[in-house]
């Protein structure tokens, strides 16, 4: 099963992939190393190899733009690799996953089991035996563990695989779902369209309190030593069974999905809406745009897994989004909905729609348009989009929505200046 049809990726794009291993896959303690993440979106505009060693400039060097001149703001960005001072367990088929959430110092062990996996087996059937599990803690690292992993394996790098299979074990973290959880389920075909459940969701009177308890929760000594950032200290307080956000997850959040046997489709077309209306609507918010660049890493793994294993992945993903909504305090929900209520409307009449000619290079050069900024969640963000706006069974009301999105994400504001994480972002206004 085949979901969308690759770039034209360069022949020089696994070399620089390659490269990835020179740094550490995080740096200052807890943040993520995207480098190779914009090599691939790079790659996929068609720049020169000078533009892709700028990138690599930009990045490990931390710049800054200021006017007219770009300046460096510190000390390098990224780290070598390291060399643990302890002597830890080699990771092996027996205890794999018994040291998965277990610290930080096993990333490299990991990453060595995966790769004499991959090798061993082949990327394919390696993402069958360990993706499954592995999933169901898709939402560490701010989601960035399972983009590293799904980036690669839509380019086939070995390489940066298993460094994205061993992050997303080291960074493991579930959201409500595991044993000390009296239940909890993922999808049903049972449950309301998956944009209906969003709305009741969003609707729901109690979410503030949510929002304001998993602050409070953070803030706390126990999760303050866990030192994996403000973001994902709130987002892990949704996995504590004594608080009202896992029982929230478990009561509310369901996502509706076909039973086994039937086309996925319609459900993929629906998610990839929503997380574009997300980013749309929340003008950019930084983390919501990890959901959407998530997705697209989900859905490149799909094609891998069996029938139960990718509706589990689709509804590991729907609840990391939820949370995420719910943390951030929901920015301009009521734009977000909107935009997905218009859509609901429009689907209907423009079902597999072909790009034209004209759309294709229109979605070329919007990508292109991206590649001087500073920050790589600009082209991550435009590429993804053009990735869904060349699926044929998508109607032109999806694609209108992708178009609108990559337009608000790719126009410098005004002023001319940074705001907060994004390069081209608004501050988000809360409603």
């Amino acid at each position: 099963m085949t979901y969308y049809s690759k770039p034209n990726y360069s022949k020089q794009l696994h070399d620089w992939l390659k490269r990835g291993r020179n740094w550490h896959i995080e740096y200052d303690d807890y943040l993520s190393n995207h480098i190779t993440h914009n090599w691939i979106a790079l790659d996929a505009a068609g720049v020169s190899q000078n533009k892709m060693q700028w990138w690599q400039d930009v990045y490990i060097n931390n710049i800054i733009d200021k006017g007219a001149t770009s300046t460096a703001k510190g000390p390098e960005m990224l780290v070598p690799p390291r060399q643990n001072a302890l002597d830890y367990t080699a990771i092996t088929d027996v205890n794999w996953l018994y040291n998965i959430q277990s610290t930080r110092i096993a990333f490299e062990a990991y990453r060595d089991f995966f790769d004499k996996k991959i090798a061993k087996l082949g990327l394919c059937a390696c993402l069958k035996r360990y993706y499954p599990t592995l999933s169901a803690g898709m939402a560490g690292a701010a989601l960035h563990a399972v983009i590293h992993t799904g980036w690669a394996v839509d380019v086939e790098s070995e390489n940066m695989a298993a460094e994205g299979l061993a992050y997303m074990a080291t960074a493991f973290q579930p959201l409500a779902t595991g044993t000390h959880h009296s239940r909890h389920q993922l999808w049903s075909p049972d449950a309301p369209h998956p944009i209906d459940t969003l709305e009741q969701i969003l609707a729901d009177d109690s979410l503030s309190q949510l929002t304001k308890r998993a602050d409070q929760l953070s803030q706390t000594e126990d999760y303050k030593q866990l030192n994996r950032g403000g973001f994902q200290q709130r987002l892990i307080t949704f996995d504590n069974p004594n608080e009202p956000m896992a029982q929230f997850l478990n009561d509310k959040v369901v996502l509706k999905l076909p039973e086994t046997g039937n086309n996925l489709t319609h459900s993929i077309e629906a998610l990839t809406v929503m997380a574009a209306s997300m980013v749309y609507g929340s003008d950019n918010e930084f983390f919501i745009i990890h959901g959407l660049t998530s997705l697209h890493s989900v859905l490149c793994v799909l094609p891998h897994l069996d029938e139960t294993a990718q509706r589990n992945a689709l509804g590991y993903w729907f609840r990391a989004l939820v949370a995420t909504f719910i943390i951030q305090n929901r920015p301009n929900r009521k734009n977000m909905l909107a935009i997905i209520k218009r859509w609901q409307a429009d689907k209907n009449t423009s079902n597999n729609h072909q790009l034209s000619d004209d759309d294709k290079a229109w979605w070329l050069q919007i990508l292109q348009s991206t590649t001087d900024s500073l920050d790589e969640h600009v082209p991550k963000t435009v590429y993804v989009l053009k990735r869904w706006a060349e699926w044929q069974a998508f109607s032109k009301a999806s694609r209108d929505i992708f178009a609108k999105t990559a337009l608000n994400i790719a126009t410098p504001h005004k002023d001319g200046k940074l705001h907060e994480n994004l390069w081209f972002s608004n501050p988000s206004s809360k409603d």
